[in-house]
């Protein structure tokens, strides 16, 4: 049989719930009979007592012969009176118990009592009774001189204990069968309920395996949620989603970089192709070789932002680091991006705490993160909307915000925008440049200057980045 999660759950859980049966049996076991013991010899001794009080008031042979008779008869017990030589003076008894033809009890079985001491005795004290009896045995004590003078036994069935003992296993037995049995079922609803987000959970990775990634485990019933195995199921269910975006993502990766590839090439191979078959005239050579220059431009640029990636993923990108004015940067990046602003009548809002503020950062990387930040600002805000760029100062660093109106960010797309080669805009990749790696470098470059990068959006509203750097000194 294979050792599955359900199979070993359950086959703990029997154990200790059988060891825990046992222990439980054999403390009850133990319990019930001490304590049918000690209340049976707490009963006989108090009614040797009474009776041991009444023959020291000195009371007439026949009254105490009548009263041990209603003593006898009241409690069901049989009593012995005996002198200090073990000969048998007075008895009352309840049943068929008592030999009639015994008047001595042998003192093998009252020297104990007879020198002072209480005693105990299980059996038929020689032959005395008929059957076996547990016999409690109470020394009489005169006061004047302080001596024994004979003693009490009073005997009760050895079998009417054994009964009432008999009674309390029985019922202790069937409590602890009706516990096993509780426990078991409940044990196996718990190792089933455990087992099966597990198991499912095997089946969804076989599926992921062969590059199916749209299973889920389905959480437990609602009230009976196991924290553990809950959090379990969030985090194989996040885990799913994101392999299944980065699948997707992966796919349309393959897709916009092979049309990115595809376009310029095509593009290079059919110019070059007509100058040399002469299509092209000579006067018009220059302009298509330099439309030939600027593909070739793009397909730099596309291979260097993968090398990018390569650089981050290997450790070998390092930093050097410099005091420079984030201000000064931003100024000098809004005049470059002007014409792109004017073409879409962008409103411009330019907010800093001060005329300077000196950060310690990598500048060139600082001027990409800038410059990506930027780009994408312009490229997605509505004609007509606005840009605002904040520079604040917070305690010992600079937090730079880059804000734009327009068609903001989803939020299942703020989830994975800064992964790989994701794109918000999905059809961006037929008429618009961008291979979804803008981003990830960006959140890469603030990662290695030991800072955080988050995004702020309301869809259709607005979108906002905002990081922080390290201030610097002058």
């Amino acid at each position: 049989m294979k050792k599955t999660v359900f199979f070993k759950l359950f086959f703990n859980n029997i154990i200790i719930i059988i060891i825990s049966t046992l222990i439980l049996a054999m403390s009850g076991y133990v319990l019930i009979s001490h304590t049918v013991y000690r209340e049976r010899v707490e009963t006989l001794k108090g009614s040797a007592t009474a009776i041991s009080g009444f023959i020291n008031s000195d009371v007439a042979p026949e009254r105490l012969e009548s009263f041990i008779y209603g003593f006898s008869h009241s409690t069901g017990n049989s009593i012995i009176i005996i002198d200090n030589k073990g000969k048998i003076l007075m008895v009352s008894t309840v049943g068929d118990f008592y030999s009639d033809n015994v008047a001595q009890i042998n003192m093998e079985y009252c020297k104990d009592v007879l020198s002072g001491k209480d005693h105990i005795n299980r059996g038929t004290l020689g032959g005395v009774y008929k059957t076996e009896m547990f016999t409690l045995q109470m020394p009489v004590v005169s006061t004047r001189p302080n001596k024994v003078v004979g003693a009490i036994f009073i005997s009760s069935p050895a079998p009417k204990m054994l009964r009432m003992q008999l009674y309390l296993y029985r019922t202790l037995g069937i409590a602890i069968v009706c516990v096993l049995l509780l426990s078991l079922l409940i044990s196996y609803a718990l190792s089933k309920k455990i087992s099966k987000p597990i198991k499912d959970m095997g089946k969804a990775a076989k599926k992921f395996a062969k590059g199916d990634f749209s299973s889920r485990v389905e959480p437990g019933k609602k009230g009976y949620n196991i924290t553990e195995i809950e959090e379990l199921t969030k985090s194989f269910n996040d885990m799913a989603f994101s392999l299944e975006k980065a699948e997707d993502i992966r796919n349309n990766f393959i897709s916009d970089v092979s049309h990115e590839l595809r376009t310029p090439m095509t593009t290079i191979g059919g110019f070059v192709d007509g100058i040399l078959d002469g299509t092209i005239p000579p006067e018009r050579q220059n302009d298509y070789l330099a439309i030939v220059k600027d593909e070739v431009s793009r397909l730099s640029a596309l291979v260097n932002s993968f090398l990018d990636v390569t650089r981050n993923e290997s450790g070998g990108a390092s930093l050097e680091l410099s005091n420079f004015d984030v201000n000064e940067i931003i100024r000098r990046m809004m005049v470059n991006f002007e014409s792109k602003i004017s073409e879409k009548e962008i409103f411009v809002d330019i907010d800093f705490d001060a005329e300077q503020c000196l950060v310690k950062a990598d500048l060139d990387a600082i001027k990409r993160v800038l410059t990506n930040l930027i780009e994408n600002a312009i490229k997605f805000t509505n004609q007509k909307g606005m840009i605002r760029i904040s520079v604040k100062t917070k305690q010992q660093n600079a937090e730079i915000s880059v804000y734009n109106t327009g068609c903001g960010i989803s939020e299942d797309d703020k989830k994975l925008i800064f992964e790989r080669f994701y794109k918000v805009d999905k059809s961006r990749s037929l008429n618009r440049e961008g291979t979804g790696i803008g981003l990830y470098i960006v959140k890469e470059i603030i990662n290695r200057h030991g800072k955080h990068i988050e995004v702020r959006s309301v869809e259709n509203e607005y979108a906002e980045f905002v990081f922080t750097l390290d201030k610097g000194k002058g």
